[in-house]
């Protein structure tokens, strides 16, 4: 078995072409080709693929030093848990070009340093396109615009952040057809996700939120199992069918108050997490208190004779992954104790998250309106 995957990895290390990373470097030939292309998607922040790469060079050469840097450079530099710094103290470093010996220095250097040991390196080797794209940082979206112009060959990388620099004003007014042109340019330089997921993203913050979704699961098809790319994919989606979605999660309030004003608890635990409590506030300032299989067994003071709901709005947060609904309720009820009929009117609100299990209510708190009567204590 590991003789016929080293044999699709040497198939592999031949087919593959991407412009030259380390211009010299501690690898054999045919892992050396293979770590560029690790490389290649690690500069994408393509980190998964990456390291794939990474692991199958070190299967051909256990030495090859610019790999055994991949490897570190994906990882966390935490010092409490990442373990970056234990896989650099791993590598044999008097094996290491010079290239991978700068490279290696600066992944040792405190994060806070590192733009000053990114410029030392660059100096150093001026001509290295992954030394010279240690120097590109965010926080100077112009580096990227250095760096493609320097080494255009190797510039997927650098449009794709230049695309977002366009987007957002950073080389002048806003630009969406340049943030698009170079999404595009990256994507023509770089057959991987992380472009996919930009230009999805660019849709979104344009409004365009079909076609977010739509090219969002052209990401998600490079490895849809697993993918850190399906996250935006449902939001996407959930924007696309928000109309859908406030029409379900009114019925589903219905159908809870429903199932609570009934004394119904199984058509309630429809919309019940299983391990987070419903926490309700009611009308009458009394202490909050939990929804639960046993509140529907206590014997309350009231029967109720109507209960609507009515100008129901829902409200979402960002991610979708929570909606606010706000609502008026009105109705009436009968006193167990004196056989007075009570009218009813309250302002309320409920919250609603978004669960592997669906939608469930978390919280609820009510109101009476203006000179009217709520729930009695």
């Amino acid at each position: 078995m590991k003789r016929l995957l080293l044999l699709f990895i040497l198939i592999l290390s031949s087919s593959i072409a991407n412009a030259q990373w380390v211009q010299k470097t501690s690898c054999k030939k045919s892992s050396a080709k293979i770590t560029n292309e690790a490389i290649e998607s690690m500069a994408n922040l393509e980190y998964l693929p990456a390291m794939g790469m990474a692991k199958s060079a070190l299967l051909l050469d256990p030495e090859c030093g610019s790999a055994q840097l991949v490897l570190a450079a994906i990882s966390s530099p935490n010092p409490n848990w990442g373990s970056q710094k234990s896989k650099l103290l791993a590598i044999n470093v008097s094996k290491l070009s010079a290239e991978e010996k700068a490279w290696y220095g600066f992944l040792m250097t405190p994060q806070a340093d590192r733009p000053k040991a990114a410029k030392s390196a660059v100096t150093k080797h001026p001509d290295s396109p992954l030394i010279n794209l240690l120097a590109t940082t965010p926080s100077d979206f112009s580096t990227y615009k250095t760096f493609a112009s320097k080494f255009p060959k190797q510039a997927s990388a650098s449009y794709n952040m230049m695309s977002y620099a366009y987007l957002r004003g950073d080389f002048g007014e806003p630009n969406k057809e340049m943030a698009m042109d170079y999404v595009k340019r990256s994507q023509q330089m770089h057959d991987g996700p992380n472009s996919y997921d930009s230009m999805a993203e660019h849709y979104a913050s344009m409004g365009d939120y079909q076609k977010a979704f739509e090219i969002q699961l052209k990401a998600v098809d490079f490895a849809r199992f697993g993918s850190p790319y399906w996250k935006l994919a449902r939001l996407y989606f959930a924007k696309v069918n928000q109309d859908d979605l406030t029409r379900q999660l009114m019925k589903n309030h219905k159908e809870v108050q429903d199932a609570i004003t009934n004394r119904d608890y199984k058509a309630y635990s429809k919309f019940e997490h299983p391990d987070i409590n419903h926490m309700v506030g009611d009308s009458n300032l009394s202490p909050f208190y939990q929804f639960n299989k046993a509140s529907f067994e206590e014997v309350l003071p009231i029967d109720w004779n109507r209960f609507d709901l009515d100008n129901m709005y829902v409200n979402y947060s960002p991610d979708m992954k929570t909606a606010v609904l706000t609502f008026c309720a009105t109705g009436s009820y009968i006193l167990k104790y004196t056989g007075e009929e009570v009218g009813y009117s309250t302002r309320a609100s409920s919250v609603w998250v978004n669960t592997d299990l669906g939608w469930k209510i978390m919280h609820s708190s009510w109101a009476p309106n203006q000179d009217e009567i709520g729930i009695p204590k």
